[in-house]
């Protein structure tokens, strides 16, 4: 490991750290009374904010030339050659309602490609990173998406388009099938999370529609690191931009994409 990655790994496991120490000490005193509406199906919290604040800071502090492109904060960027992407609290909803699965998402753009991800859970103390080349670990223990190769003994993992409802009825057809066709679908809450697990092999795949880079960014190179597989709906690398993610280990991922492309190639979002 270099000096800067070095830098680039501590940095980013202080400011998670630090964050995940926000969110769990809030987490009991968290209320109804304390969110403001965002969006009608999207909300903020005043600890997204703190989060968010608190790993902005840990970052300008080593970094203090890298642009920053977070969720409340929006784009900071003076054209440098790094990109911090920043998901202070993923999982809000959940983390609203005291659902444990809920995490923060630290990814670091390099030109145009992610070069570093990591995404910690706070609840169960677990950190999972990647750098390009170099393979992914949880813990600092190295870990693999799963061998599985038959789809009907597959679990995978889901979200729902809660952003644009208007997309459901054929987001369904998608797990109708898939549902169908494998052992099971899970539906946490956190994209962030859910990619970790492909990531891990605690799940096979997952798949979604309508996510903003921030949610997968670092997520989709630990999956690529873990020896997954990673494409938008058209088997392409268009999934920051669109938001449509088929992710999973290299034998099921033909056939998760397959009904994707099949079904949903043409799903679309406005961010």
């Amino acid at each position: 490991m270099t000096k800067f990655e070095q830098q680039v790994k501590t940095t980013a496991t202080r400011a998670a750290l630090e964050a995940g120490k926000i969110l769990i000490e809030n987490l009991q005193t968290s209320s109804q009374r304390q969110i403001s509406s965002k969006a009608q199906f999207d909300f903020v919290t005043e600890v997204d904010l703190a989060s968010e604040k608190t790993i902005i800071e840990q970052i300008k502090q080593d970094f203090p030339d890298h642009d920053i492109f977070a969720e409340e904060q929006g784009s900071d960027q003076r054209r440098s050659e790094f990109l911090w992407i920043i998901d202070p609290l993923d999982g809000t909803t959940n983390y609203i309602h005291k659902y444990p699965a809920f995490s923060i998402s630290i990814a670091l753009k390099q030109a145009n490609e992610i070069t570093f991800g990591l995404i910690y859970d706070p609840q169960r103390q677990e950190i999972f990173h990647a750098f390009k080349n170099k393979g992914a670990f949880m813990n600092e223990q190295p870990i693999h998406t799963s061998s599985q190769p038959l789809f009907q003994k597959a679990l995978f993992a889901t979200g729902f388009p809660f952003r644009d409802k208007s997309k459901i009825p054929i987001y369904l057809q998608s797990f109708a099938e898939i549902f169908g066709k494998a052992a099971g679908v899970r539906r946490a809450g956190s994209a962030a999370l859910d990619l970790a697990y492909t990531a891990c092999g605690r799940v096979d795949g997952f798949w979604e529609i309508g996510l903003h880079a921030w949610d997968i960014a670092a997520g989709i190179l630990i999956i690529q690191e873990a020896g997954g597989v990673v494409t938008d709906f058209r088997g392409e690398n268009n999934y920051l931009e669109s938001g449509n993610v088929v992710a999973a280990n290299s034998p099921l991922h033909p056939e998760l994409l397959e009904i994707c492309y099949r079904i949903l190639k043409d799903c679309y979002f406005n961010h």
